[in-house]
């Protein structure tokens, strides 16, 4: 019997099932491999020697539970190459350092995860690296920002926390003609909700502690792409030393397995949510993909049709009224983080974007009162009732 699985699959949840597998020793699933190095073959060797890409050697450069994600990864995203990191922003760091040098340029946008807009705006500025803000929205606004030195545009499928939607399209055919790269960050979305690839997109970034391990248990990162930009990639993951560790790749590997199981109580809970809370009297906005009202709705449907499980709005009353309804709930967690089976709750103000200047934040929609909310797959009508204790709260 083979040690791997086959990829050849049509499906999505075949692949999310199956693809990646290594059944070393027969087993089903793929067995932890919780060793730091490798008994050195011929063949190994010979990796050794082309660069060690994909080579069992040391679990720095890779390990069999990183190489199932690996497989799975690339099928899900339908791309040709994938590595996996230790975390969101090694997979974010690793991947736009791989391509920036002092004296280059990145244009990206204000409306980025609060982590990458500290690593754009105190980083990269360390290493004589330039970065310009722009609308995401508007992809004409990152073609104005482009400069004779700009080598790549960085976008998110979605932003966070505003859930404000890229047209990756549009911003792949600019990448293309100015000969740039076009990184996106698909985390909000999952490859359930969107392949970038299939857009134009360059390279696709993944926290995989969100949807992808869905079950809020571990940290965890990844990027797909070509083999080549993947292989560029892994050079300096293994100089930086972002690499996942084993245990952690087994617990992403089978929280993968059932993403297409989980996505679609979660944005189809998440849809219902939204449609609720615009209703409501005491919410004066509500952010999703799936409302008319949504300022890229057009284009959602377009890019994203099947949703996400995030959920933004303005609670009346300002920051403070927010927090009253946040300490009200009783099952949504007030947690940071997104994409596991529970539902999460947090005011960005205070926590994710507490870093990113107060004007900033406001002119990107991140607006006193405003909450996030990761929805998870409990019965719609215990969260809507969790929701209303939240609301008692402001009355």
């Amino acid at each position: 019997m083979s040690d791997e699985s086959s990829d050849d699959f049509e499906g999505f949840g075949s692949k999310a099932v199956h693809s990646g597998t290594k059944h070393v020793g027969d087993a089903v699933n793929t067995p932890i491999f919780q060793s730091s190095t490798y008994k050195l073959t011929d063949e190994r060797y010979a990796g050794w020697a082309a660069g060690a890409h994909h080579t069992l050697l040391y679990a720095r450069i890779t390990s069999v539970n990183a190489e199932a994600v690996c497989d799975k990864l690339r099928a899900l995203e339908e791309g040709e190459d994938a590595e996996v990191f230790a975390s969101g922003m090694a997979a974010i760091s690793t991947t736009l350092m791989t391509f920036l040098s002092s004296g280059d340029h990145i244009v990206a946008s204000t409306d980025v995860y609060g982590g990458t807009y500290g690593l754009l705006t105190e980083e990269m500025p360390r290493f004589g690296i330039e970065v310009s803000m722009a609308d995401m929205t508007d992809p004409s606004s990152y073609e104005a920002a482009i400069q004779p030195n700009t080598k790549i545009l960085y976008i998110e499928t979605l932003t966070n926390p505003v859930l404000k939607v890229c047209d990756i399209e549009a911003m792949a055919a600019i990448a293309k003609k100015h000969n740039l790269l076009c990184i996106i960050d698909n985390t909000f979305a999952s490859p359930w909700g969107c392949q970038p690839l299939k857009f134009g997109a360059d390279l696709v970034i993944h926290s995989t502690t969100k949807y992808l391990g869905g079950h809020s248990d571990i940290i965890g990162g990844g990027v797909v792409g070509s083999r080549e930009h993947i292989e560029n990639i892994f050079h300096r993951k293994v100089h930086f030393g972002g690499s996942a560790d084993p245990h952690n790749c087994y617990l992403l590997e089978r929280g993968m397995r059932t993403l297409h199981v989980r996505m679609p109580k979660i944005c189809s809970n998440a849809a219902e949510l939204a449609r609720r809370l615009e209703a409501h009297p005491l919410i004066e906005k509500v952010n999703h993909p799936s409302l008319k009202s949504h300022d890229d709705y057009e284009v959602a449907q377009r890019i994203m049709p099947k949703g996400t499980g995030m959920i933004g709005f303005v609670v009346k009353g300002g920051d403070q009224a927010a927090l009253a309804f946040m300490r009200g709930l009783t099952m949504i967690y007030e947690a940071t983080s997104l994409g596991g089976v529970e539902s999460l709750v947090e005011c960005p103000f205070n926590s994710s974007h507490m870093m990113i200047p107060e004007e900033v934040r406001h002119a990107a929609g991140l607006v006193p009162g405003y909450v996030r909310m990761s929805i998870g797959i409990e019965d719609i009508e215990d969260l809507w009732a969790d929701i209303e204790r939240g609301f008692d709260k402001l009355k």
